[in-house]
């Protein structure tokens, strides 16, 4: 996963707009970790406004239990495709990311990233991505919170002057920011409960790959002014991101036909020598 932010530089105030990947759990706490150095950003969920999810992966947008159950049986529909992708990807000659996961065109990079290597193919599903919750919460951090703090630029000492903008902030911005992210998490945690007897769900979690993309943010000291409970640990996060490896079909992969080649001439050489 690479990280498009560009520095902020606070002494000529310069903001360079850009869309960072922020498709996860972590990658969201990981930026708000950096809100205070990193550079002005697009919302990254907000394609989801433009054009909604196809059917398929429609999450119920309800308060409570409603999104955390419709969640639940879209990631396990997800996780059940991932187990046959391995199967599958070897029939195209080449592979169709949208046809197979069933979405539209400019929704798949966001959410699938399927990497080929040497012998084997990579594929991530970014299944964070979904929740409504998570896109209320990115999008608010992306499209409000981010300029409301830097205009605030709130002290590390909560006594310390302050301007109104400060207040606003302290006030205003931070308990909606909070709520999202409360709301969030809450949702975030019941579907992993509910998910964890679903053995394609546990088969492809890759809660630990992701969170690993993103610990480097928690080696800096935390941004000032933010409250505690949006800068949680990294080992606290949940994260519904899936993942599975398979190996590349021999067909495709790089070099096969020279090392078959080598293989047979040492093969023949073996047999003129006994």
């Amino acid at each position: 996963m690479t990280d498009s932010t560009v520095p902020f530089d606070r002494r000529n105030g310069v903001l360079h707009s850009t869309v960072a990947e922020v498709r996860s759990v972590p990658a969201l706490a990981a930026k708000m970790r950096q809100i205070d150095n990193c550079a002005l950003p697009a919302s990254y969920t907000d394609i989801f406004n433009a054009r909604a999810l196809s059917p398929a992966y429609l999450v119920q947008n309800h308060v409570g239990a409603r999104e955390v159950q419709t969640a639940v049986t879209t990631i396990a529909q997800v996780a059940d495709k991932l187990r046959r992708m391995a199967r599958a990807y070897g029939e195209w000659q080449e592979f169709d990311i949208p046809a197979f996961f069933d979405l539209w065109p400019e929704h798949a990079p966001h959410l699938v990233h399927v990497e080929e290597r040497v012998s084997t193919v990579n594929v991530t599903f970014f299944a964070d991505l979904l929740l409504p919750s998570f896109q209320r919460a990115e999008q608010y951090w992306a499209q409000e919170f981010f300029a409301a703090y830097q205009t605030a630029r709130p002290p590390l000492n909560a006594s310390a002057d302050s301007s109104s903008f400060t207040a606003h902030f302290v006030e205003f911005e931070q308990p909606k920011m909070r709520a999202y992210w409360d709301k969030l998490i809450a949702v975030m945690a019941e579907a992993r409960r509910a998910l964890w007897n679903d053995i394609d769900f546990l088969a492809a979690t890759a809660g630990g790959e992701e969170k690993a993309q993103w610990q480097w943010a928690w080696r800096d000291p935390a941004p000032p002014g933010l409250d505690p409970r949006l800068l949680p640990s990294l080992q606290q996060l949940p994260t519904l991101t899936l993942g599975v490896e398979f190996p590349l079909p021999a067909s495709r992969q790089p070099g096969r036909v020279r090392r078959l080649r080598r293989s047979w001439e040492s093969n023949a050489r073996r047999r003129i020598q006994r």
